[in-house]
C-alpha cells in the first residue's frame, strides 16, 4: 500500500472521489491497472471497479453519492404519532409528558 494513501476507506467522501478520478485519469493516460493500483495505494478489484464505471458513465459514475439510507425509510411511528409527540414536547417540559401521549395518537 502507498504511503501517500493509507486505507483509503478512511479518506473522506471528497478525497475517496478525488482518488477515483485521479486513478482514472491515470489509466486514460497509459497506465496499467497494476501500477495505478501501486501508485495509489488500492486494490487490483477497486481500480477495475473505477475503470468499469468510467467506461459505463464517464465522469458522473465516479462522483460522490449520499451513503447510508434515505432520511425516514426506517421510521417506527407514523406521520400523525410524530406530529403529537412533536406538538407534545413544544407544549410541555418531558418530565411532563407520559406515555399516554404516543398511545392516543396511535389509537390505543
Amino acid at each position: 500500500m502507498s504511503d501517500l494513501v493509507g486505507d483509503a476507506r478512511y479518506l473522506s467522501p471528497s478525497a475517496q472521489e478525488g482518488l477515483r478520478l485521479r486513478a482514472v485519469a491515470a489509466l486514460v493516460a497509459g497506465g496499467t491497472v497494476e501500477g495505478v493500483a501501486a501508485v495509489f495505494g488500492v486494490s487490483l478489484k477497486a481500480v477495475d471497479g473505477w475503470w468499469v464505471k468510467w467506461l459505463a458513465g464517464g465522469r458522473e459514475a465516479l462522483v460522490m453519492r449520499p451513503r447510508g439510507k434515505p432520511v425516514g425509510v426506517h421510521q417506527v411511528l407514523g406521520e400523525a404519532v410524530q406530529a403529537a409527540v412533536r406538538q407534545a414536547v413544544l407544549d410541555h417540559r418531558s418530565r411532563d409528558l407520559g406515555r399516554s401521549v404516543v398511545d392516543a395518537a396511535a389509537g390505543g
